[in-house]
């Protein structure tokens, strides 16, 4: 190190030194000065000066020895204005740390009270009707209520602790086979197909007030297969899902499909497994960052990409509760609600207080009565005033209070008050008499969308009531209130106090796909006229897809180029001519001449070679390459005999009926082809 940084390093400790000897040694506490910090590798550097510069160094020992003098031999004055300095600066840098530190908490640590009484004081009051959007969409209270347990996720682990793990493991071990990777949705069966990515992935869309909102994605891959399932759906032929899931095991809307048609034929296990699986591909799907313990990420319904993942978690719900799956259906149900809550595309909100009853979770019902707010417009602002949080969260209550039942009581008197009618149809379902039944329903009879919520209610919930202690209760306390409402029918809430009066779509959407035939009948005439299928029932109006389907099968068909059958070629040319030989435009002029000659070449490469027949070995590989195995396989099972002639007009029509994909019939047509012909 060079003698001028020694020097520089002295000069700048020799002022912290002397004023540590010249402080006041009495009970007088100091504030302790900082020393700065050097870095080494100027020191470094400083070695590489040049060697001219003992001048300068000559003129700083100067000027340290000026500024040294007074600093070792000072007075007594001077120590006790350094004395009072010090404490003028101590009082002012604690005032700027307080000033800084309330800075501080106004802009960070401020919370919502804090934040409407500056509002006040401003005169500016926040509007009732809606909540800021910042508490809305990204509160804390927000994210507990939607935030996921992904422990609760796994209904296997359910299945252990009600049944025990030897049982669940000895099944398990009864059926070995291929292992797939863990899944946090469903337990993978050993009989499933190994998955390939199929092109469904999923993109991060934007980011808003610590609210992230995600899509699917499909790949051309993956636009492909969809069109294919959509060829297939048109024929109304289940074969056909089933030939195109053979081929696409994890395809997530054949899976939903082939989940439908295998419940209403009463296989309610082939069904839930369809559905697993096509969980199961969803999850591998996702987006790396898409986190659901966060309660922060959103899926659009409106994009169609997304509502596959809806409909398979809609469902698995279903099939949750039938197994008795208590607790993992509820997280499930949270899950359902936290990827759209806005919205609410499957009505989620009219069940998602009855699968926390069912599992118990009954601090979260009071917690979500208390604290989840909503826009106004397709459900109430406060669930107050939503007739299955009034009366299931008087039943929460009570189920936690162990002495003092009053409060549960003063809760279910008012729900009482104001859905009279759901409290007398619930002891009706129930088993007991009701003689106010009749006269509600003559005289202060709900709207459709109100006797919706009241009935989906009753018709799902009346187990839970069953209990002696909880019918007990419910009578006492509703004899001493149910001829308030009679006296006071302005009590009595017909509608839900929200913007929409009429059956919102996602309640229709939920009417659909629920297994309640009582509610079918409430169904609008814009709906029951209108069909839709049940891979997708009822989608938005303002629905969005990030491909055209229409152009895309556009593309595939120009991919694919002309037919190369005889047969295509002819029904081209009977489309382009159309019915009664009408007179083909001139802009297609030039495409009739193209196919033609396609047709001509196409006939005298066949000339030698009998109708039906296979191409050569080349071609086939050429044309057919997933099938080039098969053929040596099935050689002998695909062999079929026809004992009867054909003319050959029939052949004719059967020839312009084939597709390049039917192996199996080309064959036997080309064995009766040789029969016919004596070859």
């Amino acid at each position: 190190m060079s003698s001028r940084a020694l020097r520089r390093l002295q000069k700048e400790q020799i002022p912290d030194i002397v004023s540590l000897e010249n402080s006041d040694n009495e009970s007088e506490e100091e504030e302790e000065v900082p020393i700065k910090q050097i870095n080494p590798f100027d020191l470094l550097n400083e070695d590489d000066d040049n060697i001219d510069d003992e001048e300068e160094e000559e003129q700083e020992n100067v000027v340290e020895k000026e500024e040294y003098v007074p600093i070792i031999k000072p007075t007594v004055e001077t120590k006790s204005s350094n004395k009072k300095s010090k404490q003028k600066k101590k009082k002012k840098n604690s005032k700027k740390n307080d000033d800084a530190t309330s800075k501080k908490k106004n802009t960070d640590d401020i919370s919502m009270k804090e934040l409407d009484k500056v509002l006040e004081e401003l005169g500016q009051t926040p509007s009732e009707n809606a909540m800021d959007e910042n508490e809305n969409l990204n509160s804390n209270e927000r994210r507990q209520l939607l935030s996921i347990n992904y422990r609760y996720l796994d209904a296997e682990a359910e299945m252990k602790r009600l049944f025990g793990s030897h049982i669940v493991n000895s099944e398990n071990r009864a059926s070995q086979g291929r292992v797939l990777k863990k899944s946090k949705f469903t337990t993978p069966k050993n009989d499933w197909a190994p998955y390939k990515r199929n092109g469904l992935s999923m993109e991060v869309v934007e980011t808003v007030n610590g609210v992230s909102y995600y899509a699917f994605r499909h790949s051309e891959q993956y636009q492909d297969i969809q069109l294919e399932f959509l060829n297939a759906v048109a024929t109304y032929n289940p074969e056909a899902l089933l030939f195109l899931v053979r081929r696409h095991p994890y395809h997530v809307d054949s899976l939903l499909q082939l989940s439908e048609v295998a419940k209403h034929s009463g296989d309610w296990t082939t069904a839930g497994d369809f559905i697993e699986r096509a969980l199961y591909a969803c999850e591998r799907a996702l987006h790396p960052q898409f986190s659901l313990s966060t309660g922060t990420v959103r899926l659009s319904y409106k994009r169609s990409e997304n509502r596959s993942f809806f409909l398979a978690i809609f469902r698995h719900i279903q099939f949750l509760t039938r197994r008795g799956c208590w607790r993992t259906a509820f997280e499930f149900s949270k899950l359902l609600f936290s990827l759209d809550p806005e919205s609410d595309p499957l009505a989620t909100m009219l069940t998602l207080d009855y699968h926390a009853l069912s599992c118990r979770e009954y601090e979260y019902i009071l917690k979500m009565q208390s604290e989840w707010k909503t826009k106004g417009d397709i459900y109430p602002i406060h669930l107050t005033d939503m007739p299955n949080f009034a009366y299931s969260a008087a039943l929460a209550k009570f189920k936690m209070s162990k002495n003092d039942f009053s409060e549960s009581k003063e809760m279910l008197k008012e729900a009482i008050k104001k859905y009279p009618l759901l409290y007398c149809r619930l002891l009706e379902k129930l088993g007991e008499e009701v003689k106010e039944m009749n006269v509600l329903i003559q005289k202060h009879m709900p709207n459709k969308y109100m006797d919706i919520v009241q009935l989906s209610y009753v018709e799902r919930v009346f187990e839970i009531w069953k209990e002696p202690s909880v019918i007990d209760w419910l009578k006492e306390t509703g004899s001493t209130v149910i001829d308030y409402p009679l006296e006071q029918p302005n009590v009595i809430q017909k509608e839900l106090v929200c913007q929409v009066k009429d059956i919102p779509l996602n309640v229709c959407r939920y009417i659909v796909m629920i297994d309640i035939q009582s509610l079918m009948s409430y169904l609008p005439t814009t709906v029951t006229e209108q069909s839709y299928e049940m891979y997708d029932p009822l989608p938005p109006e303002d629905s969005i897809t990030m491909y055209d389907l229409d152009e895309r099968m556009r593309h595939s068909n120009r991919l694919r180029g002309f037919p190369r059958d005889a047969g295509g070629l002819i029904d081209m040319l009977r489309n382009f001519l159309g019915p009664g030989g009408r007179q083909v435009p001139g802009v297609d002029q030039q495409q009739i001449r193209q196919l033609m000659t396609e047709l001509e070449r196409l006939r005298q490469q066949n000339a030698d070679q009998a109708p039906g027949a296979f191409p050569g070995a080349n071609e086939e590989e050429e044309d057919y390459p997933e099938l080039a195995d098969e053929e040596q396989e099935n050689n002998t099972e695909n062999q079929t005999s026809n004992d009867q002639g054909i003319s050959a007009e029939e052949m004719m029509e059967i020839m312009n009926a084939i597709d390049e994909e039917d192996l199996e019939v080309q064959r036997a047509l080309e064995d009766t082809f040789g029969r016919n012909t004596g070859q």
